[in-house]
């Protein structure tokens, strides 16, 4: 047997093997195989992504916490950063908001129909009331939302909305399942 034709049966006997693996085991083999540069690895794996799933990976490694939650994957074929009970949608949303009478103006980075997380390099206190005022691209009138910071950190803040209108609520929803 020639060396290029062993070559391939060994290639091709390891990628099956690789693809019966379970996700985790294939994730340690990857570790053992990058020698502790998976942060080298990464790098090359994004210069070669379409400049929209960038974008979108971009979006939802802002949202994460550096809160110590369970480590997720990503989807970048999906419309939302984690599978949650609520759908959320990936957005770039310019947003005022207003924290004990201080306003500032950032931008909404994913947003479901019970809060946002909102793009911010100020920490605020968790429980923390805060008014929200955006507008949503398949809806003429801004939405004026009530809600308290239920998680804060060096990326931004979620926001947990209350008091919306079973209308506001459908606005919201028609928003995250449409295509834009």
């Amino acid at each position: 047997m020639d060396s290029n034709k062993r070559n391939f049966t060994v290639t091709s006997r390891l990628f099956t093997i690789i693809d019966d693996l379970s996700p985790e085991k294939q994730f340690n083999l990857y570790k053992q195989l990058a020698k502790d540069n998976i942060a080298t690895e990464l790098f090359k794996l994004i210069i070669e992504m379409p400049e929209d799933e960038k974008t979108r990976l971009l979006m939802q490694l802002q949202a994460l916490s550096d809160d110590d939650e369970p480590l997720q994957t990503l989807d970048l074929d999906a419309d939302e950063s984690f599978m949650r009970e609520d759908p959320r949608k990936i957005c770039l949303i310019p947003v005022k908001c207003t924290i004990e009478g201080r306003s500032f103006k950032n931008y909404i980075i994913d947003i479901s129909k019970l809060g946002a997380f909102i793009e911010s390099n100020d920490r605020f206190p968790v429980g923390q009331k805060i008014l929200t005022v955006f507008k949503l691209p398949n809806c003429d009138e801004a939405f004026h939302l009530d809600g308290r910071i239920a998680r804060s950190g060096p990326r931004g803040i979620g926001v947990k909305f209350y008091g919306l209108s079973p209308d506001q609520e459908d606005v919201i929803r028609e928003f995250i399942d449409s295509k834009k």
